[in-house]
């Protein structure tokens, strides 16, 4: 059985068609790695950022939190002697009305 020349000719082109299929696919696949190489070695890096970050916020926040404690405790011992002082102040004014108007 004889092929005609049109049939070789399409044959020809299918199989021209389907090497350079493969080209593209082997290519493709290459680029494909490679991008995804580049995306791990990105990742990666980004993760290294963030983790630095995450320790970066962490310690302002402790530092913060710390100064907020010295502040507070400082209200608080202010608030202490004013506290003392009213109780004084109440103590005295207790011991005037107390003391009968003619006894002093």
């Amino acid at each position: 059985m004889k092929l005609s020349q049109e049939l070789i000719a399409i044959l020809a082109v299918g199989v021209t068609l389907t090497g350079l299929q493969v080209t593209l696919f082997v290519s493709l696949r290459g680029d494909m790695a490679s991008m995804e190489t580049g995306l791990r070695g990105e990742m990666s890096e980004l993760r290294g950022e963030m983790g630095s970050m995450e320790t970066r916020l962490r310690d302002e926040m402790r530092g913060e939190m710390n100064v907020l404690r010295e502040d507070i405790r400082h209200d608080i011992d202010a608030l202490r002697l004013d506290i003392q002082d009213i109780r004084e102040d109440v103590r005295q004014l207790r011991d005037k009305l107390l003391v009968p108007a003619g006894g002093g």
